[in-house]
């Protein structure tokens, strides 16, 4: 089978992202099974085989401009889906796809499906009505994308989710009925190297938070609990890994990170160890040598920053943002704490530091857990499952259209 999986970049090692770490991890799994993999990606930082960067034809670029002068409240991201279509078709035309998987944003699979006729599979990663948070939601554009994804979903015949409530609420908001509506996690492997965290060997003082700085990923969340905590325990210490983005003050104004470090703990600065974007490999180091793993997003839909920290063994605190009770089952896998409270965040934390029995306990359920229900070639299995649905269901349409019956 040759599988189509769409990335916003690639390579992983260059662009640790969530649904990029996705597609690697699916793209390995497909090839270890002997089928071929075109990665479809915008932002391509090296040439690899097999990987194909979408540009737009001059075409499309045309029409952009077109749309642009002719509407003032044209949003361009919206149409990026006609190009998509147009660079799938240059791959497909040399080595035709049998199936094309992709995310729901901004709608783009419509007009991928519509304009190519390849069997489309959408995976819901994060759609617009759930995953922006705050203000965010209430832009022209926001609304604009929202009311997209909720139109091309409505045509989509088949969609799957790696959390269950992100497949549920995504049908209801939305009213949908696909053919194909089915709950399948995100796969994941780490390397064979990677170091397994060990209550023994672990720095029982140092908490880890891996993720943007802004208010999507909830790093003021964990950076106010951690000042007090601080109070409680001076000799604790945050090592703070992640791009700054940075989040909105009540006027609107967008706060850096290190300014949100001087005013949230302005004695105790040199407590938090801001490391910005690191690897893959400096990540796992770091989360065998913290005590704890803080996941305190507003929202989530399968989070892979806790699972690969629960791969690694390492005991877990995590909102109970979106899908993350699914894999984060409180005093099982890890602690859970209600999304957006600093309170229960702390709370929850002072539990772990206070119990480093429970910690170990926690941390090889947790690693368990994600051995067991996300290994790539169970995930895969799965998804092969969806994608023979979607190929059989375009050739039974095929074979019934009005043109197919006439030469019959």
């Amino acid at each position: 089978m040759h599988v189509g999986l769409f990335a916003p970049a690639w390579p992983l090692r260059l662009f640790p992202n969530g649904i990029v770490t996705y597609v690697h991890a699916m793209r390995e799994e497909l090839q270890q099974q002997g089928h071929r993999v075109t990665v479809f990606a915008s932002d391509v930082g090296e040439e690899a085989a097999g990987v194909h960067r979408l540009g737009g034809s001059l075409s499309f670029r045309a029409l952009r401009w077109w749309r642009a002068r002719a509407r003032s409240n044209y949003h361009a991201a919206l149409d990026w889906g006609i190009g998509c279509a147009a660079d799938v078709m240059s791959v497909h035309r040399r080595a035709p796809i049998d199936v094309i998987e992709m995310e729901e944003s901004f709608g783009w699979f419509a007009d991928v499906a519509r304009l190519t006729r390849i069997p489309t599979v959408v995976k819901l990663h994060g759609p617009a009505f759930m995953s922006l948070v705050g203000g965010e939601i209430e832009t022209p554009f926001a609304r604009a994308r929202i009311d997209r994804e909720g139109q091309a979903l409505a045509g989509a015949p088949v969609i799957t989710s790696p959390a269950r409530r992100t497949l549920d609420e995504t049908l209801a908001r939305y009213r949908l009925s696909p053919a194909v509506a089915r709950h399948v996690v995100n796969p994941l492997q780490l390397p064979r190297d990677a170091p397994l965290w060990r209550l023994e060997a672990c720095e029982r003082r140092t908490l880890l938070f891996v993720g943007r700085f802004d208010a999507r990923k909830g790093g003021d969340l964990v950076l106010r609990a951690f000042a007090r905590l601080l109070d409680e325990d001076p000799a604790l210490k945050l090592i703070f890994v992640g791009p700054d983005g940075g989040v909105p003050n009540e006027g609107g104004h967008t706060v850096r990170f290190e300014a949100f470090v001087a005013q949230c703990l302005p004695h105790h600065a040199d407590r938090v160890d801001y490391r910005g974007p690191l690897g893959p490999a400096d990540i796992c180091a770091l989360r065998a040598k913290a005590y704890a793993t803080l996941v305190a997003s507003r929202w989530e839909n399968q989070s892979y920053t806790a699972l690969e920290a629960m791969l690694q063994g390492c005991p877990i605190v995590s909102s109970d943002a979106g899908g993350q009770p699914e894999s984060v089952q409180h005093g099982i896998t890890g602690l859970l704490a209600e999304a957006g409270s600093v309170d229960a965040l702390c709370m929850q934390v002072r539990a772990l530091l206070r119990d480093p029995a429970l910690a170990a306990k926690l941390g090889a359920q947790a690693r368990a857990h994600v051995l067991h229900h996300h290994a790539p070639e169970r995930v895969v299995r799965e998804t092969l499952e969806v994608y023979e649905q979607a190929i059989g269901r375009s050739r039974r349409r095929e074979r019934s259209s009005p043109a197919a019956l006439h030469q019959a």
